[in-house]
C-alpha cells in the first residue's frame, strides 16, 4: 500500500483582531478514568480465571489421553 500524498499548507492572511474573537467560558471534567481502570482490572481477572482454568484442565486431560493412549497400545 503506497503511502498517503502530503497535505500541503500554506499561510492564511492576518488573524482577525483580539476584540473581535468571542470567549467562550465552559467547565470541563476528566471523564473515564474510572471506567478504563475498572475495565483493565475485569480484564485481567477474565485472563486469569481462564489462565487458572485452562492449568486445572491440562493435568486431566493429560492423565485422559495417557490412558486412551495405552488402551489402544494393548489392543
Amino acid at each position: 500500500m503506497g503511502q498517503p500524498h502530503p497535505t500541503r499548507l500554506r499561510e492564511v492572511e492576518a488573524a482577525p483582531p483580539l476584540e473581535a474573537a468571542k470567549v467562550i467560558d465552559a467547565r470541563y471534567k476528566v471523564v473515564g478514568r474510572k471506567r478504563r481502570a475498572l475495565k483493565m482490572l475485569w480484564g485481567a481477572l477474565v485472563a486469569a480465571f481462564w489462565a487458572a482454568a485452562i492449568g486445572f484442565l491440562i493435568p486431566p486431560a493429560w492423565i485422559f489421553l495417557e490412558r486412551v493412549g495405552e488402551y489402544f497400545a494393548r489392543n
